[in-house]
């Protein structure tokens, strides 16, 4: 029986959260259709014993960035000083086994999450060393609606009590709508619900509300902001002065120059072979009311080619990204164009990143844990990536707490229900409100409403230190970290 607190009810939120041991995958197919479903594993004595010394790290972290925290913040549920890495389950249905659907391929469409979908993975290996009995079964989209829905097909095969859609864009209305035919509950990790969306399906990420109220926030009373629509659009609810396309990399030559000459800011530097002649003449020309702020849309890859180009401008008013930055993917991004990341680098979102592991309140532990299990699930030798064709240690830099809160929310659910039968697992988490206590890493969710993110979307500023909570990367390499932070400041006039 589940001691996860009903959102009805005014009971503490219960110790832990159930979770899935990976379902067998097979090798990934980047043209479309890889399938796995990972075998049980047996528990390992070593592991549980690495448990021991994986609790709450993060007030032993010298650290240099700073974390700013309300001291007027809320008191939640009770959470204990320290979280354990195991997160103890009730005795969970024989079979119980979680559906998650990536996306493979380069370019694919939501394919900028896929690294971020290997937090399901420690949410698995915490409930397994908390005594649970579950396997992750994952499947690939390849990008498009068919493909989605294909993948659904194939996890109802494997009888999965719930399903994980670990990716976003308007192909996952395939598997909404192949979840709902089959009766499917479906977390969305990384997408709001999508208009019309039909069955038993939850978003834990933020509504374009509240991401575009975010957004106007960080622009911080910009009102001539110049959208670089790199593919994903014009935000809802915030206020655009003009607009610039750059919807495909094959468009970004002289985009920094254009940008700048938007702004009435220095242009870059013209290097010998450039191709500026889209733009040279406008330069001559500079617009009478230049834009006090820029803000970048689009998937999180669009994101890091556009900010390379950007950087090498000598721009004279903030730049705001849209919240796909906050994928791994957009430092990776960065990385393999050259570009900087350590420069100011503004986005918005909830706070589930790294940062939060260095406070002491109730989401600081939460987040610890959920980095402990990280550092776990690395030090096991045969622990590999969602589709068994990495080591785990290849991911651990990008595996992050939403996936990892998507499967926990579903074993809750199984948990409360005490069946792995679709219909009674979607009934019951929609019955369900989940903390920091029940093992949630993230805010807060309330699965209540379909958009069951329960915590503030925020502004988010980005760093490039090092805080020593993950394992090192083979190549050395170092991931953005996102914390909250102050909103821009416009350039004046």
């Amino acid at each position: 029986m589940s001691d996860a607190t009903p959102r009805h009810s005014e009971a503490t939120p219960a110790e832990s959260t159930g979770a899935t041991t990976p379902g067998a995958v097979g090798p990934s197919d980047e043209s479309g259709d890889a399938t796995a479903t990972r075998p049980r594993r047996p528990r390992r004595g070593r592991t549980i014993a690495i448990v021991a010394g994986a609790l709450v790290v993060a007030a032993a972290i010298v650290v240099t960035v700073i974390v700013v925290q309300p001291d007027d913040e809320p008191a939640g549920a009770p959470v204990a000083a320290t979280l354990p890495v195991a997160l103890p389950a009730g005795d969970l249905p024989e079979g119980t086994t979680v559906g998650v659907i990536v996306t493979l391929g380069p370019g694919a469409e939501g394919a900028d999450w896929n690294g971020a979908a290997q937090g399901a993975l420690v949410a698995e290996r915490r409930l397994e060393l908390g005594g649970a009995d579950i396997a992750l079964a994952t499947e690939n989209d390849g990008g498009t609606e068919a493909g989605a829905a294909d993948a659904v097909a194939a996890l109802v095969e494997r009888g999965v009590a719930g399903i994980v859609v670990a990716s976003s864009g308007p192909h996952i209305v395939g598997a909404l709508s192949a979840a709902a035919d089959a009766g499917l509950p479906v977390v969305l990790p990384y997408a709001p619900v999508p208009d019309g969306a039909e069955g038993s399906v939850w978003s834990t990420a933020p509504d374009t509300a509240s991401t575009g109220a975010a957004l106007t926030e960080a622009l911080a009373g910009a009102t001539r902001t110049l959208l670089v629509d790199a593919g994903g659009g014009a935000p809802v609810g915030v206020e655009i002065g003009r607009t610039l396309a750059a919807t495909s990399a094959a468009g970004d030559d002289g985009l920094a120059r254009e940008v700048a000459r938007l702004t009435g800011s220095t242009p870059p530097a013209t290097e010998t072979g450039d191709d500026v002649s889209a733009t040279a003449s406008q330069e001559e020309d500079p617009v009478a009311d230049p834009s006090d702020a820029v803000l970048v849309s689009g998937s999180a890859a669009r994101l890091a080619d556009v900010v390379a180009r950007l950087q090498t401008a000598d721009l004279a008013v903030p730049v705001v990204l849209t919240a796909d930055a906050t994928s791994p993917a957009f430092s990776s991004g960065l990385t393999a164009d050259g570009a900087s990341l350590s420069g100011s680098l503004v986005t918005v979102g909830p706070e589930t990143g790294d940062a939060t592991a260095l406070r002491g309140d109730a989401a600081g532990r939460s987040v610890s844990a959920f980095l402990g299990g990280v550092r776990v699930l690395a030090q096991d030798p045969d622990a590999v990536n969602l589709t068994d064709d990495q080591p785990f240690t290849a991911v651990a830099g990008a595996a992050d707490a939403r996936s990892h809160d998507a499967v926990v929310a579903l074993v809750r659910a199984v948990e409360a229900s005490g069946s792995i039968e679709p219909g009674a697992v979607g009934d019951a988490l929609g019955d369900l409100a989940l903390g920091a206590s029940d093992g949630i890493a993230g805010p807060e969710l309330d699965f209540s409403s379909a958009q069951a993110l329960g915590g503030e979307v925020t502004v988010l500023n980005a760093s490039s230190q090092d805080l020593g909570l993950r394992p090192t990367a083979d190549d050395g390499s170092t991931s953005l970290i996102w914390f909250a932070g102050p909103a821009t400041t416009p350039a004046a006039g």
